[in-house]
């Protein structure tokens, strides 16, 4: 086991068992889940009021990656989808806890199990390590990391 991949597996051991806050789908393929306690921040715009953003104090980010949600073993939503049919996918991951995280290959190819019925597969683009990345990040731990050789 190389140190990514032990980040990994230590990192989502302290998600396993919670719920998710939020999963909602960013620019293009991109998607966040949000786990923990609910933070704001206020965030300045170019024009008029400043906004407040909500994230959890854990974000689950996949980007850079193809993934797809499968529900009761069928596909529900692939990462090039329309953003109407990822949203109804993605909406009932937060019903349901972060029962399983397994790590299947270097490459960091997962699958998260929420509840006992929706799994969230992650596919890396690449196969070597140095372009391998973990997307999970926190406040004041970074868990978003680049493995690096």
């Amino acid at each position: 086991m190389n140190n990514g991949t032990a980040l990994a597996n230590k990192l989502f051991k302290k998600l396993k068992g919670t719920q998710p806050t939020r999963a909602i789908q960013g620019h293009g393929s991109f998607i966040t889940i949000d786990f923990g306690r609910d933070l704001s921040e206020q965030v300045k715009t170019r024009s008029g009021p400043p906004k407040t953003w909500y994230y959890g104090e854990w974000r689950l980010w996949v980007y850079m990656c193809a993934w797809r949600i499968d529900i009761h073993k069928k596909p529900c939503a692939g990462s090039e989808d329309s953003r109407e049919k990822i949203e109804k996918c993605l909406s009932q991951i937060v019903e349901r806890k972060l029962h399983e995280y397994i790590l299947l290959n270097n490459a960091f190819d997962a699958k998260l199990v929420f509840g006992t019925d929706i799994e969230l597969y992650l596919f890396s683009f690449h196969t070597e390590e140095k372009k391998t990345m973990d997307a999970f990040h926190s406040r004041k731990e970074s868990l978003c990391r680049r493995a690096r050789q």
